[in-house]
């Protein structure tokens, strides 16, 4: 096995096809230890959730040292286990892996772990794992079960929210900090106040919520219409009064990020500015890399989903090539520069793009059929309308008036 030093001293590409910014780091990595899940969700975008192979240890090895040899991991490398259930694979697992950083000679503090579970195969023996390896988690659970066991049911079509909350349950008695995002379809929209009081009682203090799209395997979408559009505004607006009221008891994920980038964030002005801020439209920023080693970059959706413009997203398998020999692909180079180019039109033409800094590629491309394009449901839905709720809020306590409802908006 090679050592970091020699990992160091492998070749670098100089591949200039590619004409706009790349990321200055690789902010998130995105692994698939197995494409298998052990439900169903009927708005799920993942291919292959029925094939259970799993990463190897070869393939993981290489991946570290072609990531760490390309000159794109800064201080510390955010890993996700993701795409599938993480947890379907045992503990024993996990541990084997994670046995390469130490034998590269990397810390394990330049790793930040993540893993976004259904929750339903939590024990004992996971909290153990998860505390020690100080693994941020998530769990998906789409608030009271009449909402969310219509949606996520297992193999045998049964509704799997009581033991999701069981396995919630564990983790508030073990003591670890968890987050939880639910997914919102047109039945949810009248029940704000219902799912904020279920994740109230719940005890959950993180929260998101991630809107149906239209993405990958899931071809349509309850909400893909104006009139649903109306409803999510008023399901935000209830669901910032009712976090104001509880003293923030619930942080809402999109109001924080809402009121972080006007507040505190530095307005973008261009997308050159923009790709070294928004990781999914950089090159590098965000790099994804399924069980057999194939790698993609941009949006993590897009990784295993095929595309009748450029058959799929796959830039190449990691046993064959280096990281930065992504851009000696003319696939690459394609998708690039049409992100590129949907991020420069969304500067021209877009109000939030100060804030926003163009959006995510993979909503771009399945809701527009193009990466060079500009806003989509996702983005008026996820982005916006989140970002009017805490702006007219903070108006309304600074006294600033809203005479001009198109203003520009900026921090």
């Amino acid at each position: 096995m090679r050592c970091l030093q020699e990992i160091l001293s492998l070749p670098q590409y100089d591949a200039s096809n590619y004409e706009g910014p790349i990321s200055d780091f690789v902010q998130l990595l995105v692994v698939q230890p197995t494409p298998f899940c052990n439900i169903q969700c009927d708005y799920c975008y993942l291919p292959d959730r029925d094939l259970r192979s799993r990463l190897s240890r070869a393939t993981f090895q290489t991946l570290l040292e072609k990531v760490f040899a390309s000159g794109l991991v800064g201080g510390q490398l955010s890993l996700i286990w993701h795409a599938g259930e993480p947890l379907v694979l045992p503990v024993a697992y996990y541990t084997d892996l994670l046995q390469v950083i130490d034998q590269l000679g990397l810390p394990r503090s330049r790793f930040r772990q993540s893993i976004q579970t259904n929750g339903i195969l939590l024990t004992d023996t996971w909290c153990d794992f998860i505390r020690q390896e100080n693994i941020n988690l998530g769990v998906s659970i789409d608030g009271p079960a009449h909402l969310h066991d219509r949606h996520r049911k297992d193999r045998q079509g049964r509704g799997t929210h009581g033991r999701v909350v069981k396995g919630i349950e564990l983790l508030k008695a073990r003591g670890i900090d968890f987050h939880v995002i639910a997914v919102i379809t047109s039945d949810a929209l009248d029940c704000a106040d219902e799912i904020f009081d279920f994740f109230l009682e719940l005890g959950v203090q993180r929260l998101g919520f991630n809107v149906e799209e239209l993405e990958g395997e899931h071809l349509g979408s309850s909400l893909i219409n104006r009139r649903a559009e109306t409803r999510i505004r008023k399901f935000w607006t209830r669901l910032y009064e009712r976090q104001v009221q509880s003293g923030d008891a619930i942080q809402v994920r999109e109001f924080v990020r809402a009121y972080k980038i006007i507040v505190e964030g530095t307005p973008l002005t261009t997308a050159e500015s923009a790709m070294r801020t928004n990781s999914q439209v950089a090159p590098f920023g965000i790099v994804s890399v399924d069980w057999k080693g194939n790698l993609t970059s941009f949006s993590p959706e897009l990784l295993g989903l095929k595309s009748i413009h450029y058959g799929d997203f796959t830039f190449g398998n990691i046993h064959d090539i280096d990281l930065l020999g992504l851009r000696n692909s003319q696939k690459f180079n394609r998708i690039a520069q049409d992100i590129y180019a949907g991020v420069k039109d969304c500067a021209r033409s877009c109000q939030y793009f100060s804030l926003c800094g163009g959006g995510a590629p993979s909503n771009k491309y399945y809701e527009n059929s193009s990466f060079a394009s500009t806003e989509t449901m996702y983005c008026r839905t996820s982005i916006q309308m989140p970002i009017d709720v805490v702006l007219a809020d903070l108006e309304g306590r600074l006294g600033i008036s809203r005479s001009n409802p198109r203003r520009q908006v900026s921090a």
